[in-house]
């Protein structure tokens, strides 16, 4: 990196927004810096390919936070490559998670679960098993009412897609599904899946995936996709069973300043 670009970063404007939003911008790009949880989210207004400016940008973010007392720092790259590997090191950035993109054909074989759409009142018990089957997520985790009001507000959600499975007579199970229209043709995504930690381990989860992939094949839709964390073993067994490959990894970085 040039010494010109270098000292561009350092005289950067840093804008302090309600909720301690910092914005960065040297007239030309734009970072953001948003308070998530216990970290800061950053994100850049520039193409991954110029990677010049990316650099500029996360090196001139990480010095506003430190200015502003530290913190850490969490930033995503989609579809990640070597030169993304290679910017946020010279940054000061580095990898710790990755978020593979998995992918298969539709339809798949039928499973020999039956499963119903969510209703209102089912808000409760999904929270609760949710919550303890994502106890170690840092985002699917600790969901509230609120959290699942602010989903359901969005425009693809459609509580027919959010398969429910009972044991029981008991919420077991869901298979939240996702159509991306904003694609062509339009793709399913299983949006987020768990069985009730209480009877985890009996197969359950293959199948109420193959109930989550036939729902979708019966939209009419050729292709489903899903994100899964790169080191959750029993999850990606079950997913390569099922004939899902990858097709993309996203991968976080992070930077703690103090």
């Amino acid at each position: 990196m040039s010494s010109d670009r270098i000292g561009l970063s350092l005289r950067a404007a840093v804008t302090f927004w309600p909720m301690e939003r910092l914005v960065i911008s040297d007239g030309i790009d734009t970072a953001t810096l948003v308070p998530t949880g216990d970290h800061w989210t950053l994100t850049i207004d520039v193409q991954p390919s110029d990677t010049e400016r990316r650099q500029r940008l996360m090196e001139a973010s990480a010095q506003a936070l430190s200015a502003d007392g530290g913190g850490r720092i969490v930033f995503w790259v989609t579809d990640v490559d070597d030169a993304a590997d290679h910017v946020s090191a010279a940054a000061g950035f580095m990898p710790f998670r990755d978020l593979w993109k998995l992918g298969r054909p539709l339809p798949a074989l039928p499973g020999t679960l039956t499963t119903r759409p969510f209703m209102k009142e089912d808000s409760s018990a999904f929270l609760n098993v949710n919550n303890r089957a994502f106890e170690w997520h840092p985002e699917q985790g600790g969901m509230t009412e609120a959290d699942l009001a602010l989903q359901q507000e969005k425009s693809w959600y459609d509580a027919n897609g959010f398969r429910i499975w009972e044991d029981g007579g008991k919420l077991a199970g869901f298979c939240w599904t996702k159509v991306h229209n904003d694609v062509d043709p339009p793709v399913g995504e299983i949006y987020a899946i768990a069985i009730d930690p209480d009877i985890r381990g009996r197969g359950f989860g293959r199948e109420l995936t193959l109930a989550g992939l036939d729902w979708l094949a019966g939209l009419g839709l050729r292709r489903a996709i899903l994100y899964v964390e790169s080191d959750n073993h029993p999850a990606n067994h079950i997913y390569k069973e099922l004939g899902f490959e990858r097709e993309a990894t996203n991968r976080a970085y992070q930077r703690v300043l103090r």
